[in-house]
């Protein structure tokens, strides 16, 4: 059980909201880069069932921070490549413990290309995989900040501009593979990957968008097993940015509104982001 409360906690920010949509970057040579804060903490979870729980009857509190970084290059007008490197400040307490563990995450990368443009509506294929690459120890006291195992997934992607009206709209679609961790004998279940936002820009220089996003998976089987673990998330995000320079300075909130295994608690958001070239 602290071993599964464990891994918990670093499920915080396995999935961020949308760091760029199904525009590609435009052209070769092409460099956007974002990087998020997330900051949550709470004394509530999502247990097994779905429900609203404290932490091991009230004693227990997640402190979690982690800053995303995502830097797409474009290497053709609509084909581009994405990597997300996730750093993570992890720490839990209750009445016997206070563990923290600090470091880099699993990183992921993909292909994305955007086969049409119908009008003002994109449509976009995404393909990439999960390397773990993050700190993943069998020991019970340490929270992991990796998974441990490979994923690989694909998406389809559509969205469609308002122009003249500076606005969007966009949704995602997309399936996760997960693969088994060989040393833990811990197989995560499959996901199924959804993401709805819209977007629009009042003035030149600012921005404000509104997110659903989140992911269905099956059982875990652990050491052969099936358990009626399994991880659920859905999260409302409202995000304002103002431009100064070429920097986008973003801030806002993550609110989870339902799921099953996870933290509980608002997350807050801090962003910047800028096209390098």
């Amino acid at each position: 059980m602290r071993r599964f409360r464990n891994w918990t906690v670093v499920l915080l920010c396995l999935m961020p909201a949308a760091a760029s949509g199904q525009w590609a970057q435009g052209g070769p040579g092409k460099i956007w880069v974002k990087t998020v804060a997330f900051w949550q903490k709470t004394d509530m979870r999502f247990d097994v069932n779905g429900e609203r729980q404290p932490w091991l009857g009230g004693v227990g509190e997640s402190d979690a921070r982690a800053l995303f970084t995502d830097i797409i290059v474009g290497l053709h007008k609509r084909v581009d490549l994405w990597f997300q490197v996730p750093f993570f400040d992890l720490r839990f307490q209750d009445a016997t413990s206070d563990l923290q563990t600090v470091g880099f995450g699993d990183i992921r990368g993909w292909v994305r290309w955007q086969f049409a443009q119908l009008g003002g509506t994109a449509l976009a294929i995404r393909a990439g995989a999960k390397a773990p690459i993050g700190d993943s120890p069998l020991d019970a006291q340490i929270i992991p900040v990796g998974e441990g195992q490979w994923d690989l997934e694909g998406f389809l992607e559509v969205g469609h501009s308002f122009w003249p009206v500076p606005a969007y709209a966009e949704g995602w679609f997309g399936y996760r593979a997960r693969f088994e961790d060989k040393e833990t004998r811990r197989h995560p279940g499959d996901e199924v990957v959804f993401l709805f936002e819209a977007g629009i820009n009042p003035t030149p220089a600012t921005f404000l968008k509104t997110t659903l996003d989140g992911f269905r998976g099956d059982n875990f089987i652990v050491e052969g097993v099936e358990t009626q673990n399994k991880r659920e998330i859905t999260n409302l995000q409202f995000i304002g940015a103002v431009r100064i320079g070429q920097v986008w300075p973003e801030f806002g909130v993550r609110i989870p509104l339902a799921g099953r295994e996870f933290p509980a608690g608002v997350q807050y958001v801090l962003g910047l982001s800028t096209q390098l070239r």
